[in-house]
């Protein structure tokens, strides 16, 4: 199923940036043109450039608003008020709706994958983006661990790279399940099986962090399911 085309809103500069986000999920940077931005609007070439001062802006700003479009909805996901992360039910059904999030924006996964570390503003800007992502994710997982080991003593500046380390792997993680499931239908997998892969992901990345940060801070090592991870004491 493919990703439905952003519906400009907003500004002609939005429009402009709506338009060559679509063009980048479709075809690529190959495809990301003033003309074909222009022919997109129903302007001449160079009213592109009343919008945006050139097509390295332009790319930037696309390339951002696809990253950010991704955050915000896995944002929703993980930060729902009803997921409670210590019941595994809860975690399934999580990957499983991150699962269904990565082939409906397929088209958005692969131009991070594809295009992050492309030299210049296009892999500029999905870099920050996605360090912005990382970010988040590192003050989830300092929020739960904090509530689970109860440590409140503030974390020394190592300890604080440890842990956005743990949270980019992650993340990377993340990204790399995503291509599978845009691949799965060419693969012997089901989306039910990509949901239990990013499971497992998780809860090993989780395991490695607590495991990592405990022994930095001077916390017991923690008690471990091969199922479940760490498992709150």
């Amino acid at each position: 199923m493919s990703e439905p085309v952003m519906t400009p809103k907003g500004s002609r500069r939005d429009e402009a940036i709506a338009h060559a986000a679509d063009l980048l999920r479709e075809g690529g940077p190959l495809a990301l043109t003033s003309v074909a931005v222009a022919e997109r609007m129903g302007v001449t070439q160079s009213a592109i450039y009343r919008h945006v001062r050139n097509m390295d802006e332009l790319s930037t700003l696309a390339a951002e608003s696809i990253v950010d479009e991704l955050n915000r909805s896995l944002h929703d996901i993980i930060f729902d008020p009803k997921m409670d992360w210590e019941a595994m039910d809860d975690v399934s059904r999580l990957c499983d709706a991150l699962v269904e999030q990565m082939v409906l924006n397929r088209q958005s996964f692969e131009v991070v994958s594809r295009w992050r570390f492309i030299d210049g503003a296009l892999g500029t800007g999905i870099r920050r983006i996605i360090d912005e992502g990382c970010d988040l994710i590192a003050s989830l997982m300092e929020m739960r661990w904090r509530v689970e080991f109860g440590y409140q003593q503030p974390l020394e500046a190592e300890e604080i790279a440890a842990l956005r380390a743990h949270a980019c792997a992650l993340q990377d993680d993340g990204h790399a399940v995503a291509r599978l499931a845009s691949s799965a239908a060419l693969a012997p997998l089901d989306l039910g099986d990509v949901g239990v892969i990013l499971q497992h992901r998780v809860i090993a990345g989780w395991a490695s962090f607590v495991i990592d940060l405990n022994a930095r801070v001077g916390l017991a090592f923690p008690q471990i399911d091969l199922e479940q991870g760490v498992v709150p004491t």
